[in-house]
């Protein structure tokens, strides 16, 4: 499928925005879409079961709100219900606490269509709103990683990413039976939408502030259970042939050394004079990732720079041991794929009882 816009016309975009809750960061949320150089035709957000005063704050800025008024049905739901409310060529998809910048539909457009591509995403900026050490640490690894992966990609982003609304309808959306929590579903979709032949752009130029405030506990809790589990649970189950944001051979030989590093350090506290065997992994490691290092030394002071190099050596360590613990689950037969996405005519792509 190929996004066709005649000399005279742009395609209409509708921006889709799932909420739970999110009445601290919305505001921000909603200015700035309103202040995007390309104006969006529609506005769309579903509100999933919230408290507080998502809707409200929604409506007045304009917005159409779906709401769901049982429990959670977690966003790859949402996105689904409101694309199928949606009625443009292109749905923008963007979380409720990201900030994007005034040019970032029209950066993620103009790539998409120069390339003839189907879809797009962009990256957080470099600039986090929490200055929070493992905040700092989670939204620059992120923009690091988006800044300098391929442009032609093998997955998508959902944070902001723009996708054909009738290819995204073709392919029945988000696997929203697979993942009820926010995961990996954007990565999911992005190897079905490229398994068929289309292409996925990463726009680096695309940028957008995230208003997250991570704690340490929350960046490891979503590493592990929210992407590392269930992206290792997709290679498991050969629903991916990997893709390429970070599960490349590099990626790979860091984590070696993080291991290494790991197993060997007990002998560097047993035995002083094997100091200079245990650095030798350390080192390793250091110089394997120096060019995330030095861009966070740019942008950190040095306290939370060393927590940084820390978080990011425990990434390298608990990535890769899920990642053991899935095939090992697998090949004894302790856990079952999970269901495939959704037909698209069917419950996904249309509202249950009690949205309204």
């Amino acid at each position: 499928m190929e996004i066709v816009v005649a000399d005279t016309a742009r395609p209409t975009v509708a921006v889709i925005i799932p909420a739970y809750d999110a009445a601290a960061t919305l505001p921000a949320c909603l200015a700035a879409i309103s202040a995007m150089s390309w104006s969006a035709d529609e506005v769309i957000l579903f509100s999933d079961g919230s408290h507080d005063g998502t809707d409200m704050i929604a409506r007045q800025a304009g917005a159409r709100v779906i709401r769901n008024d049982g429990r959670p049905m977690g966003p790859s739901h949402g996105r689904n219900v409101a694309a199928a409310a949606a009625r443009a060529d292109l749905l923008l998809f963007v979380d409720a606490d990201v900030v994007v910048a005034p040019d970032a539909l029209e950066q993620l457009a103009g790539d998409m269509l120069e390339h003839r591509a189907q879809a797009a995403f962009g990256s957080y900026d470099d600039q986090p709103r929490s200055r929070r050490a493992s905040s700092l640490y989670a939204n620059l690894r992120h923009h690091f990683i988006h800044q300098h992966s391929r442009r032609d990609a093998s997955t998508f982003w959902s944070g902001l990413g723009l996708i054909d609304r009738r290819l995204f309808v073709e392919l029945g959306g988000y696997n929203a039976a697979l993942f009820a929590h926010p995961s990996v579903e954007d990565i999911e979709l992005g190897t079905r939408l490229l398994a068929r032949g289309h292409k996925i752009r990463l726009t680096p130029a695309a940028r957008a502030k995230h208003h997250k405030d991570w704690s340490l506990w929350r960046v490891w809790h979503t590493d592990v259970v929210r992407r590392a589990y269930p992206w290792s649970c997709l290679l498991a189950d050969g629903r991916t042939a990997g893709a390429d944001l970070n599960l490349g051979v590099i990626e790979r030989v860091k984590a070696v050394a993080a291991l290494c590093s790991l197993m060997i350090l007990p002998l560097g506290i047993l035995a002083p004079a094997a100091t200079p065997l245990v650095a030798v992994p350390a080192l390793g490691y250091l110089f394997l990732n120096r060019a995330f290092f030095v861009f966070l030394a740019r942008r950190v002071p040095p306290p939370t720079l060393v927590k940084a190099i820390m978080m990011h050596w425990c990434y390298h360590i608990y990535a890769p041991t899920t990642y053991a613990v899935v095939m090992i689950q697998t090949l004894l037969g302790l856990r079952r794929p999970g269901p495939e996405a959704p037909d698209p005519m069917l419950a996904g792509f249309a509202p249950r009882p009690g949205h309204a």
